[in-house]
């Protein structure tokens, strides 16, 4: 390849811009209709023609709320799409629990659904595109009293509710108790709650499809792992967890502790990374800090902030 290659000199530049201006619009016209040909191959994977099936039988037999417990990785956000795009809403809401899944979510269905941007809005904290006919809402924006009378019961024919275990929050059964549409899909992968809380009776116990993450993996829709749970450090016979005080989350104990499991349970092919939640940016930083000078650069620290809708 070395001796069959061109050498580079200023006359070959200026033969290849004039080449390229002339085929410039010739590319950008073509990748425009490459975009446009997304929304017409992208197809439900096996899990997803059954569970749309079982929601088409739903709403032929007059159910107005159905359930979906999928696995994460198993593409709920594009079952929903796809469910939309068979169920035809003049006007549909999807909420979730944390902007960035918000945004993440309107991107999959404007893959699904094509149109024009207008169509899909986020109603947020820093955004009320309210008249979107596809409306992306938080659940702390869209359960403010004030959101919830700005809309008729009836605003929208086709609600979608994302980590709906969640729904056991009172700002959650403002919204369900608001709004009045002619369907609710509910999506989860943890049904059960540690408070005892009925999802399944929330939503008229109608389960449209269920695939348990043992389940996925025989189907080859996740990719198979290994899952190692390790005691948390104690200190006197106490367990760290998310309400310790904060000097004992960052103690040097319990950094070595964490240390020593990450050397036990990692690999040795190649340099580990890592994913640390924290319960706070303060404890995010320190622990990076701590991490860092013991060699494991780079080691990857993500914020998680652990958001309590009962207080919302």
């Amino acid at each position: 390849m070395w001796h069959d290659a061109t050498t580079l000199t200023a006359q070959w530049v200026d033969d290849y811009s004039k080449v390229w201006s002339a085929t410039s619009k010739e590319i950008v016209q073509t990748k425009v209709e490459e975009d446009q040909a997304v929304y017409s191959i992208i197809r439900p994977n096996s899990m997803q023609q059954v569970a749309l099936e079982n929601l088409t039988k739903l709403r032929d037999e007059g159910k107005r709320k159905g359930l979906v417990i999928s696995a994460t990785g198993t593409g709920k956000t594009y079952l929903s799409a796809f469910d939309v795009r068979n169920a035809e809403p003049t006007k549909m809401l999807f909420i979730v629990h944390r902007e960035q899944i918000l945004k993440s979510a309107r991107d999959t269905f404007k893959k699904v659904l094509g149109g024009p941007d207008e169509d899909f809005g986020i109603l947020s904290g820093n955004s009320k595109d309210i008249s979107a006919k596809y409306l992306f809402a938080t659940i702390q924006t869209i359960s403010m009293q004030a959101t919830l009378d700005s809309f008729l019961p009836d605003a929208f024919d086709y609600i979608l509710i994302d980590e709906v275990h969640k729904a056991g929050a009172s700002s959650y059964h403002e919204v369900i108790n608001h709004f009045k549409p002619n369907f609710l899909l509910d999506m989860t992968a943890t049904p059960e709650r540690t408070d005892d809380f009925n999802i399944f009776e929330l939503f008229d116990y109608n389960i449209a499809y269920e695939i348990r993450l043992q389940e996925a993996l025989e189907e080859d829709l996740l990719c198979p792992f290994h899952y190692f749970g390790v005691t948390d450090y104690e200190n006197n016979g106490a367990v760290i967890e998310e309400g310790t005080r904060f000097n004992n989350l960052v103690a040097e104990d319990r950094v070595k502790f964490i240390i020593e499991k990450i050397k036990y349970y990692g690999v040795s092919q190649h340099k580990i990374k890592g994913l640390v939640f924290c319960s706070s940016k303060e404890e995010a930083s320190t622990l990076s800090d701590m991490f860092n000078i013991r060699g494991f650069i780079p080691l990857i620290f993500q914020e998680m902030i652990r958001l309590n809708i009962e207080k919302v």
